[in-house]
């Protein structure tokens, strides 16, 4: 067992999945099976031809469900017939059913997998009704060797029908975040240390870059869990966290959820472009914002500061200016607004600005910052940082 949990942190679920049905029980994870016919299935629906192939697809409802309900798809690459008769994968699909969602467990090739999804999410999309599926709410779930192809399908910002991710214990290759797909990373903290690295393929890497891009991403670190916790991990936590990815696939697919983040975009991507060092592209984001909402002084305010960091001194100088009184913290206002005035060739509003922070919040670095350097010689500037 120790060399299946091995290659298993490699490679698929599909592997260790199947031998576990028939080492230890029929339902494979640790958590409460449904009861016997609280799920109905619907096999073998086609939802796509691809080169010669009929992709099909099993569709998991509750007995009693009605009308339609938020999809998630388990995206699962194994080969042959493991792609929907892994048990794993129906039991997951089980229990999403029986707590309200649409469960699908498609057919998806090895090699031609964003070929087949992209069939997939068509296809809901376009006839999801006729399964239960809202097809504005549809969500992806993946986890091991599956999540590196998953991950940068979904990511990919054409994949607009998929409104929602799940991510567990996996790695993958992702250069840009989508800004508008709530993601949720799940960790398992007693994993092998290659696939938690802090490397750009690695669990810890991905999620600082979503973060520095200001991705919609949530971070589940389940400390004590291994690798496919689920179904090696019987415990109270591993409950919970099956319990809170449901959770966040109703909550993030449903209408007022998705309303919300598509109102914020271009602030999101505004502030994401602050956090890389995009300062033209922060700049243009704002501008924008300033524009249609002139009263809101934190918009005004990062425009001032992208200004700076665009290194229009004069611009942004002037702008910051018009929010003296406006209600900012006065070290959130201070600072970029001295460094862009004496940038400007202002050096009397640079000193100004820095009187004006009480001194219990003037931080003393300034007094160091080489931004600084030309009010050294003023005896005001250096009575600022006098004990």
């Amino acid at each position: 067992m120790k060399a299946g949990l091995m290659l298993f942190a490699m490679g698929s679920i599909g592997w260790i999945g199947r031998a576990a049905v028939t080492q230890a029980q029929a339902f494979p994870l640790k958590y409460p099976e449904p009861a016997l016919g609280a799920v109905t299935v619907t096999r073998d629906v086609v939802y796509g031809r691809v080169d010669t192939a009929t992709l099909r697809m099993d569709v998991y409802r509750g007995a009693r469900a009605r009308g339609v309900q938020p999809a998630i798809v388990f995206f699962n690459t194994a080969v042959g017939a493991q792609r929907r008769e892994n048990e794993f994968y129906r039991a997951w699909a089980r229990i999403a059913a029986s707590k309200g969602l649409t469960a699908i467990v498609p057919d998806l090739r090895s090699g031609t997998q964003p070929r087949d999804f992209a069939a997939l999410v068509a296809h809901l999309v376009a006839r999801g009704t006729e399964l239960g599926v809202d097809t504005a709410a549809i969500a992806v779930y993946a986890a091991s060797g599956n999540m590196s192809a998953a991950l940068p399908i979904v990511q990919d910002p054409t994949m607009t029908g998929v409104k929602s991710a799940v991510m567990l214990y996996g790695g993958a290759t992702v250069a840009q975040f989508r800004r508008d797909l709530p993601l949720l990373l799940v960790r398992a903290g007693l994993d092998r240390p290659a696939v938690n690295a802090n490397t750009p393929t690695g669990l810890a890497g991905l999620a600082a870059l979503a973060l520095m891009q200001n991705a919609p991403v949530t971070i589940i670190n389940d400390a004590g869990g291994h690798h496919a916790f689920e179904m090696v991990d019987d415990g109270a936590v591993t409950r919970h966290v099956i319990d809170a990815i449901i959770g966040f696939t109703k909550r993030t697919t449903a209408r007022s959820y998705q309303t919300a983040l598509h109102a914020a975009q271009i602030e999101i991507s505004a502030a994401a472009s602050m956090a890389t060092g995009h300062f033209a592209d922060a700049v243009r984001g704002y501008a924008s914002l300033v524009a249609t909402q002139p009263d809101d002084v934190r918009v005004a305010l990062a425009y001032g500061e992208a200004l700076l960091g665009n290194r229009e001194f004069a611009l942004a100088c002037a702008e910051l200016d018009k929010l003296k009184g406006k209600g900012l913290g006065a070290r959130d206002l201070g600072v970029p607004a001295a460094k862009a005035c004496v940038q400007a060739g202002e050096p009397d509003a640079a000193i100004a600005w820095l009187s004006s922070i009480p001194r219990q919040f003037r931080p003393m670095g300034l007094k160091d910052d080489p931004v600084f350097v030309p009010l050294h010689a003023r005896a005001e500037f250096q009575a600022l940082f006098q004990p």
